[in-house]
């Protein structure tokens, strides 16, 4: 049998389309599964006016056998006749008692029966379905219209619910079902019929692509087209595609044009306008912006100009405005920004951003220090890093902060690694990291001070909600680190955080907090392996990556186990055993003074190792001795009943596990 679905209602924001497709798939889905209804793959259009679903589903759904268990065994019989427990309960379920089973439970032998089910119809089901799925639907705003109190996202004007192209009877938000929808709000006029198969094509007819990824086909192909015709190369931006897909029904790509002068602006002011505010595509010829842009309509007239020129019209005058702050912002230098701060609140429990720079500049001068970089610059950066919060063309487009900040700093005549600085402090943001000594310093000046201000202040991420980024901020710590091949102390940077707020933290409590999000972040690999590395230490980033990468590498190399199971058996017998000093004299056995030696040797040469962070080397020289560590766990009596024995014995294997833990807590490993 063949469903057809549609709900036609008021134009849906954009974005609450986002992934409604699949929230609709997936509930749905899940529904038809507890239901057991038998269907092939679900198929979801979504298109700014109209949510869809073809389903082809069997006809019957099959009986399932259902087990009930009754009382324990004990008390259904006495005297080999069944008790008023067992009857009563056989009379509630319909049973005989050649139905009885004995079912064997960790609780002992109860008596059950399995009760088989009737084929049921899927119709009725399906329409239970589709209304369950509606009434699931999360959107983050939902209205009312009417004099109801039914609440959903848009008002509903028209559905469409036919099984095998028959209309059923069907209502929902007050409208019944028809077989018919409407096409395109202006290019098409009166109603469509439609049918299962035709489906598709029978909207085309009325100005409809409804199927979500055709119409971004239709959009990059034309872009494609666009590009090869002018010579030029489109800024790509997934997001603003999805958008403008979520946007239209019939899109039709539109070439503008601006005014040269605007390119005087800088690149990102003019990009960000047209995507932010315009929903347009910017286009770069030979690496500088062109002054063509690209609309996505909704409508095609028989002269496409008048739509042309109204887009042009509209960004005219944005970058007009735009135009007018650069201009009047640039009359001031960057430096005179930074002492109105005081009158603009960071947060009132941590201050103003006057306050959180003066921060920032103690706190990018400590870490441009550990680092060996060049503090003069880093503190230079960090006392202009919010200067640009208070210009024009901020207030106006506040993505923009961090990148006015560096142009505003070039035309003050600021150096231009300061420069770079500003803007690199909002990094890392997608495939781009803070690269210069100034902007890394910055960056993870900004990212600590937010981190130790919210815990200060009691604004902690908590389920999902993180409304200061705090997440997001540690995770730019750790890529930053990472990326730049940067080792740094966290408990260093968190101790001076905390002093810059005059305020005592749980700076356990932060490093946890940065751990948890290390291990989010590096998922991919084995999550046996990530918790054994943190859990040995955890106090620098980058440390803890090479001594993953090293543990990763011996997985890769391991695949039976058996270099890892060596090592673990020393961690098993030891366990939270402490002491080390060990008594060569009382060895009684060749195993003893062989691994002895091992460790010895061990010792020595893993000092270097550990100083120059080369733990690939290091672990294979431990895993080198494997065999001489099961020679000695098969021929030696750790727990001898000679105490002194015994602990000489725990002494020496516990040697051997410090030089491990240098690396990762084996106890952690699952082998």
């Amino acid at each position: 049998m063949k469903l057809l679905f549609e709900l036609f209602l008021e134009e849906l924001p954009a974005s609450e389309m986002t992934g409604l497709d699949k929230r609709v798939k997936d509930t749905l889905s899940s529904i038809l599964e507890e239901e057991g209804v038998v269907h092939n793959d679900l198929i979801v259009y979504i298109t700014p006016r109209r949510i869809s679903v073809k389903l082809e589903f069997k006809e019957y759904i099959e009986a399932k056998e259902k087990e009930i268990v009754g009382p324990p065994e004990s008390v259904c019989f006495k005297d080999n006749k069944p008790t008023k427990a067992l009857l009563g309960f056989l009379k509630k379920n319909g049973a005989a008692m050649d139905d009885i089973q004995i079912k064997k439970t960790k609780k002992g032998r109860y008596v059950s029966i399995v009760l088989k089910g009737e084929h049921r119809q899927a119709k009725p089901v399906i329409k239970e379905a589709v209304k369950s799925l509606l009434h699931r639907l999360h959107f983050n705003k939902k209205m009312r219209w009417g004099e109801g109190e039914f609440e959903f996202i848009r008002p509903v004007h028209n559905i469409t619910f036919t099984i095998d192209d028959k209309v059923e009877e069907f209502e929902f938000a007050s409208v019944s079902s028809t077989s018919y929808t409407y096409g395109h709000r202006f290019l098409n006029k009166g109603k469509i019929e439609l049918t299962y198969d035709g489906y598709e094509k029978e909207l085309k007819k009325g100005f409809v692509v409804v199927n979500q990824k055709e119409r971004k086909d239709i959009i990059l192909n034309q872009l494609d087209s666009l590009c090869k015709e002018y010579g030029v190369d489109v800024v790509y931006d997934e997001e603003l595609l999805d958008e403008v897909v979520n946007l239209t029904e019939y899109p039709k790509v539109v070439v503008g044009e601006f005014e040269e002068r605007f390119l005087k602006l800088p690149k990102e002011v003019l990009i960000i306008s047209m995507k932010d505010h315009q929903r347009y595509f910017a286009f770069m010829r030979n690496g500088n912006l062109s002054n063509k842009f690209a609309a996505i309509s909704n409508i095609v007239t028989d002269n496409m100009d008048i739509i042309k020129q109204g887009y042009e019209r509209v960004l005219r005058a944005r970058f007009s405005d735009a135009e007018f702050f650069f201009d009047e912002d640039s009359k001031h230098k960057l430096e005179e920004f930074v002492e109105p701060l005081k009158k603009m609140m960071f947060q009132e429990k941590l201050g103003s951003q006057y306050e959180r720079t003066q921060r920032l500049e103690s706190l990018s001068e400590f870490i441009a220090n550990l680092l060996g970089f060049d503090a003069n610059k880093a503190k230079r950066a960090a006392h202009l890093s919010k200067a640009d919060l208070l210009t024009q063309m901020v207030y106006e487009f506040p993505e923009l902060q961090g990148v006015m900040g560096r142009e505003y700093a070039i035309i003050s005549k600021e150096d231009k690694e300061v420069a770079n600085a500003i803007y690199e402090q909002y990094l890392p943001k997608d495939d781009e990291i803070p690269h210069t000594q100034a902007g890394i310093s910055l960056s993870l000046s900004d990212k600590f001070d937010l981190i130790v201000g919210g815990f200060i202040a009691n604004l902690k991420p908590t389920g999902t909600k993180d409304p200061y980024a705090l997440r997001r901020a540690a995770l730019g710590i750790i890529r930053t680190l990472i990326e730049n091949k940067i080792e740094l102390n966290l408990n260093d940077v968190i101790d001076k955080a905390s002093q810059l707020y005059n305020k005592n933290t749980d700076k356990k409590e932060i490093v946890e907090f940065i751990k948890v999000r290390f291990i989010n972040y590096l998922n991919e690999y084995p999550y046996d392996a990530l918790e054994a590395v943190v859990s040995s230490k955890f106090n620098d980033v980058y440390d803890a990556y090479l001594r993953l990468t090293a543990l990763k590498n011996l997985f890769d190399s391991d695949k039976d186990k058996q270099k890892r199971f060596a090592i673990k058996r020393v961690f098993n017998i030891v366990k939270d055993f402490d002491k080390t000093d060990v008594d060569t004299k009382i060895f009684a056995q060749d195993e003893e003074e062989r691994l002895f030696e091992k460790i010895s040797s061990l010792e020595k040469s893993s000092k270097l190792q550990i100083e120059n962070k080369k733990y690939t080397e290091l672990l294979n020289d431990i895993v080198a001795i494997r065999e001489t560590i099961n020679m000695f766990f098969d021929n030696v009596m750790v727990m001898d009943k000679n105490e002194k024995v015994k602990l000489n014995r725990l002494s020496l294997l516990n040697r051997l596990k410090n030089i491990v833990l240098n690396i990762a807590d084996f106890k952690f490993l699952e082998i």
